[in-house]
C-alpha cells in the first residue's frame, strides 16, 4: 500500500456541524483499519470530549491535547507526552490578566473554566476560581482576549516572553472567532504523528490526513497526503494536496473510497 495510515482532526472535519460522525464516515473508517490501515484520531480534544462525540472503536490511536497526550485504544492506555509547569501558568494568567476574558486549562481528561464560567452538564468541563482548584497536570491552555484585535500583540508577546511554550494563534473553520492556544515546547499535532509513524514504522509520507483550522496547517504540509475540508480555512485549503466534500458531506468517507477503491 502506498499509504499506510488515516488521520483526522475532529472538530470541522471528521465530526459534522452537529458534532456527530455520521454512521457512513464511521463504517468507512471501520472497513479501511479492517484492511490494515493504522486510524488515527488527531484533535485538540480530550479523552473523555472525544468519547462525548465518537466510539473509540474506530481507531488504533488517539493523540490529543494538539500532541500533548497520547492514547493507545487497544490496550486502554494513555500517557502525557509532556505539560506545561504550574509556574509558567501562573506567571501568564497574571502577565496578561486584564486582556482575558476567559482561560481554559485542560488536563487530559477535564476542561477547567477560569473567569467566564460555564453553565454545562458535561462533566469534563469544571469551573474554577484558582489555579490551586486543579489537582493535576494541564497540557494544554485556550486564551480567550476581550479584543481580537490584541491577539497578534499577545501572542507575540508571549513567544518572546515565555521560551518554554508552544503559542499559536488558533481559528476553526466554523467561526471568525481567533484565541490563543498554548502547549508545551515542541508540541503539535505534526510532531507527536511523526513520533508515532517511527514508533509503527510509518513515514510521514506514508500517511493521509484530513483537517480544516488552523492546528492542522503543519501536518496537512508534512504528509504524502494532506487534504482540506471544503469548508476548512482557505490557509489550509491552500497548503493542501487534495479538498475534498465538506464535514457535512462525508468528505472523508468520499475522498478514502475515490483514492483507495477507486471505480473501474
Amino acid at each position: 500500500m502506498k499509504y499506510k495510515l488515516i488521520a483526522t482532526d475532529f472538530d470541522g472535519t471528521l465530526l459534522n456541524n452537529k458534532k456527530k460522525i455520521t454512521n457512513k464516515t464511521k463504517n468507512t473508517l471501520i472497513k479501511y483499519k479492517n484492511k490494515g490501515y493504522i486510524i488515527v484520531g488527531v484533535t485538540a480534544r480530550t479523552l473523555d470530549s472525544v468519547k462525548n462525540v465518537s466510539p473509540l472503536d474506530i481507531f488504533d490511536y488517539l493523540i490529543l491535547n494538539n500532541g500533548s497526550y497520547f492514547y493507545d485504544v487497544e490496550k486502554n492506555e494513555g500517557k502525557y507526552i509532556n505539560y506545561v509547569d504550574n509556574e509558567i501558568i501562573e506567571s501568564i494568567m497574571s502577565d496578561i490578566a486584564d486582556y482575558t476574558k476567559q482561560i481554559e486549562l485542560i488536563s487530559a481528561t477535564t476542561y477547567y473554566v477560569y473567569k467566564n464560567k460555564q453553565n454545562s452538564n458535561l462533566p469534563f468541563i469544571k469551573n474554577i476560581e484558582t489555579l490551586e482548584d486543579i489537582k493535576e497536570l494541564i497540557s494544554r491552555i485556550n486564551i480567550f482576549l476581550f479584543n481580537q484585535k490584541d491577539i497578534e500583540y499577545i501572542h507575540n508577546h508571549l513567544k518572546i516572553a515565555y521560551k518554554n511554550i508552544n503559542c499559536f494563534i488558533m481559528q476553526d473553520s466554523d467561526s471568525e472567532l481567533k484565541w490563543l492556544v498554548i502547549n508545551p515546547k515542541g508540541i503539535n499535532k505534526k510532531s507527536m504523528l511523526e513520533n508515532l509513524g517511527k514508533k509503527l514504522k510509518i513515514k510521514l509520507e506514508e500517511m493521509i490526513f484530513f483537517g480544516d483550522g488552523l492546528n492542522d496547517l503543519e501536518v496537512i504540509e508534512a504528509v504524502g497526503c494532506g487534504v482540506a475540508m471544503k469548508n476548512a480555512l482557505e490557509e489550509v485549503k491552500e497548503k493542501s494536496n487534495y479538498i475534498t466534500l465538506s464535514n457535512n458531506e462525508d468528505g472523508i468517507a468520499v475522498f478514502l473510497d475515490d483514492l483507495l477503491e477507486p471505480r473501474k
